[in-house]
Parts: structure tokens; C-alpha cells; sequence
């Protein structure tokens, strides 16, 4: 999913030891008659797996839905490219992500030059036109420091009040900060994206692939962890009580391992789908319920042709979608729009369920002269908060949460249950993609000692 619209540049140069310690194979196989269940077949799980399978380990992937990759997802036939359906940015040219995506075999990144237009006082202006607006000029200035806030912690909404941000642009604000972090200002903490803006150091460029989907990035690299996945297989109970750990699925079935590796989304973990024996110690069932997590969906919306400027990068608007951008850009010629919706206006849109599109329309409408319903082709909604075994977008701060949270939650078990997936990365990089691959290289490493 679209991440982070202001990043703070640091000189760290990311392959750290870590990195060469997990993937370079300078040692003998520490895994050989060992064997770790992974759950969760997301980027985090399908990538542990294929470091484990490298270092030696017998590994089997368990996976509660009907297919691998988690919220890597795409979109085939709606247009004439695959559309990404969850993550859809490579953020950072210093990422193992991004060298991973760079080096797939006749990939290409999009080359576009876009601008981004606003809607304010009924009608659409340039960001230009908003910086000579007074209002404009402040609310822009207050995105860019959010990322460098100091103070106590508060939402983001509430640092708006203090600051005295006027209501008529708010709606864009809203767009830039807490729906790009999955969420509403009303329930960011402004301290938290900032303790995380400090972390970063994955570069500060972005890219949009042109020719292919992240899951053929992954199938061409991981393919070894993908063949050890197994589908519609949700766990239900896992005891480490003994020297082995017995992991129980939902019909039944007995997987036992030296290892497991818990790369689930954070609500199936915060709303109990999995019991653990004996129970996950106090700090870390915690810190689940002290990061957010909430709705997120897009809606792709095809149209017989562009009324939109071609130019066009994002588009914010006061509505219900903070946030549309042009899809085919640099990717394809069907002209495509996709709106990007997080948190409260998410859980409105997926309340009214598919007439959630003629909301939308309504919204394009209301900006295009009612361009939108008349050159409508058809739409396709991916309602993350409707997924059963991901139940949200991706995690973000919250006031009284912070790093630490994050860091409870991704600390080991027993030595034998270990934790990998976006929200327990502890270095800046939550919410990405590139940060879910970073946590599995960590516990590859917790594992391997």
C-alpha cells in the first residue's frame, strides 16, 4: 500500500551485519535435523522460510487462506496490467526489498513525472496554487514537521488544534499524514510517527515497478519457500510446553517442529484465532492492544476514458476517499483511478458494502462535473478489513504505544516461538513492505543464534 509521503534522509547504508550474518552462507547449515513451522505466508513467513530452507532447516508454511503472499495481492484482467491490490510501492533504494525487486529478471520501475492536486474552496488546485494559499502554506508546513515533532504525545488531530490548522484544509492533512499511515489523525499518535521518522533509514526515493507484480518478484526469488506452503490450513493452538512445539490446525492436524514463526497480521494475534499453551507472557499480549491496527480498503475504478489530467499523481480530495491516484501511470493505457481509503472513512465505505462505489463516484462526481458516472466501465473493491485472516491494513502508532510496543511484541518465546511480520519492526520501517522482509531476516537470525 501507497507509504509514507515525508521521509527523513539518513547517510546509514542498509546492508547491515545482520543482513550478511542471515544471507550469506559463510557457515556450515545450522539447521540440518531441524525443522520450523511458519505461520503465515505473507512476504515476512515466505521469506523466513527461504532463509531457513538456506540455512539447512526442514520448513513447512501454514497458511489460513486460500493463497500465499498475504497483502501482496494483484488484480489480473481488470485491465491491461495487473493492478496491485496491498502493497504497491517499493519505499527506499537502500532496502534488501528494493535490491530484491531491482535484480527480478526484465523488470522495469515506472518512469513518470506527475502532480498532485488538491480540492479546496470547490475546486481542484495545483500545489502551487496551495502554497500561495495561506492555510495551504501552513497545513503543508505542518505534514513536513510532523515527521520531525518533538514534544508530549497526542494524535495527530489534536497537535491540528494546537497548531490551529483551519478546518478547509484539513481534509488534505488527514490524507497526507493519517491516511498514508493507515489510519485517521484521530487515532495516530504525532509522537509515534515521528520516534519512527527518526528510524528510517531505507532512502528516501520511491518506485513503482511498471511490468510486473510483487508476487512474481517473490515467485522468482523465493519459489523453494513457496513449494513448502501450505494453503487453507488456519492454526488454532500452539503448545511449546515440551521440548518440541506441537502446532494443532483447524481440522485437526498435528505439525511438530523445533521452531515456529509468527508472521500473522496483528489483529488475528490481538483477537486470540490462535491460543498459545502456556499463554504468551502479560507485556506482550499488551503491547498487541497498545498498536493500532484498523480498516483499509482501495477501490479500483475503470473508466471508458480519462477525464482526469494525465499528469495527474494523486488526487486529494474532501469526501469519502482522502485519497485517489492514477493508476495506469507509467503502467498501462486502461484508464484506472484507485482510491486509497484508511480508517474511519474506510469503516464507512465498508459498511455500505459494493454501493460503497457509488459513494465514490459521487465524490469524483462532485469534483469532475460529473465526468465520473458517465464514463464508469466497472470497479473492484479489496476491503482489507473484510479479510478474514488479515482483518486490516497494516499497523500504525498510537498515543501511549511507541517502539517499545513494537519491541515487546517481537521478542522471542521460550527460545522456540518467534515473531516476524511488519508490526513488529523496530526500526522505523512499519507498515512496508521492505519492513515485513526485515523482520524475517531477524528471526532467521534469533534462530541460527
Amino acid at each position: 500500500m501507497k507509504r509514507r509521503t515525508f521521509l527523513k534522509t539518513t547517510p546509514v547504508i542498509f546492508l547491515s551485519p545482520l543482513v550478511l550474518s542471515a544471507c550469506s552462507g559463510d557457515y556450515l547449515q545450522p539447521g540440518i535435523g531441524k525443522k520450523v513451522v511458519v505461520v503465515g505466508a505473507g512476504l515476512a513467513g515466505i521469506y523466513a522460510g527461504h532463509l531457513l530452507l538456506q540455512k539447512g532447516f526442514e520448513v513447512e508454511i501454514l497458511e489460513a487462506s486460500e493463497q500465499w503472499g498475504g497483502r501482496i495481492r494483484n488484480l489480473e484482467g481488470f485491465a491491461d496490467f495487473a493492478v496491485e491490490l496491498g502493497a504497491e510501492e517499493v519505499h527506499g533504494e537502500k532496502s534488501e526489498w528494493y535490491k530484491l525487486v531491482k535484480k527480478t529478471p526484465g523488470l522495469s520501475f515506472a518512469d513518470v513525472e506527475d502532480q498532485d492536486f488538491y480540492w479546496l474552496d470547490n475546486g481542484l488546485k495545483t500545489e502551487a496554487q496551495i502554497k500561495a494559499d495561506a492555510d495551504g502554506t501552513k497545513a503543508l508546513n505542518f505534514v513536513e514537521n510532523a515527521a520531525v515533532y518533538s514534544g508530549a504525545d497526542k494524535t495527530v488531530l489534536q497537535h491540528l488544534d494546537n497548531q490551529n490548522i483551519a478546518q478547509r484544509v484539513r481534509h488534505f492533512v488527514n490524507a497526507q499524514i493519517g491516511n498514508e499511515y493507515g489510519t485517521s489523525n484521530d487515532r495516530l499518535s504525532i509522537q509515534g510517527i515521528a520516534e519512527e521518522n527518526d528510524l528510517w533509514n531505507a532512502g528516501e526515493q520511491n518506485f513503482l515497478v511498471a511490468n510486473r507484480t510483487f508476487k512474481q518478484v517473490m515467485e522468482t526469488h523465493f519459489s523453494d519457500a513457496i513449494a513448502k506452503t501450505v494453503l487453507n490450513t488456519p492454526v488454532q493452538s500452539i503448545d511449546y510446553s515440551g521440548s518440541k512445539v506441537h502446532v494443532m490446525n483447524s481440522i485437526g492436524t498435528m505439525h511438530e517442529a523445533d521452531y515456529v514463526v509468527i508472521t500473522v497480521p496483528l489483529p488475528v494475534l490481538r483477537d486470540g484465532d490462535i491460543v498459545f499453551s502456556p499463554a504468551l507472557p502479560n507485556d506482550k499480549t499488551a503491547a498487541m492492544q497498545k498498536i493500532g491496527m484498523g480498516s483499509g480498503m482501495k477501490i479500483i475504478l475503470k473508466f471508458s476514458d480519462r477525464f482526469w489530467a494525465m499528469d495527474t499523481g494523486s488526487i486529494y480530495g474532501a469526501g469519502s476517499v482522502p485519497e485517489y491516484w492514477h493508476t495506469s501511470n507509467g503502467r498501462g493505457s486502461t484508464p484506472l483511478l484507485t482510491a486509497f481509503v484508511m480508517g474511519e472513512k474506510a469503516e464507512q465505505l465498508s459498511a455500505l458494502g459494493n454501493a460503497a462505489v457509488q459513494s465514490v463516484l459521487a465524490d469524483l462526481d462532485s469534483m469532475y462535473g460529473g465526468a465520473a458516472t458517465g464514463k464508469f466501465v466497472d470497479a473492484y473493491i479489496m476491503d482489507w478489513s473484510k479479510m478474514p485472516f488479515v482483518r486490516g491494513a497494516y499497523s500504525f502508532p498510537v498515543v501511549g504505544g511507541g517502539i517499545v510496543q513494537r519491541q515487546k511484541l517481537a521478542q522471542s518465546v521460550s527460545g522456540k516461538i518467534f515473531f516476524a511480520g511488519e508490526a513488529t519492526h523496530t526500526e522505523g520501517h512499519s507498515g512496508t513492505a521492505h519492513g515485513a522482509l526485515d523482520t524475517a531476516i531477524r528471526v532467521v537470525k534469533e534462530i541460527v543464534g
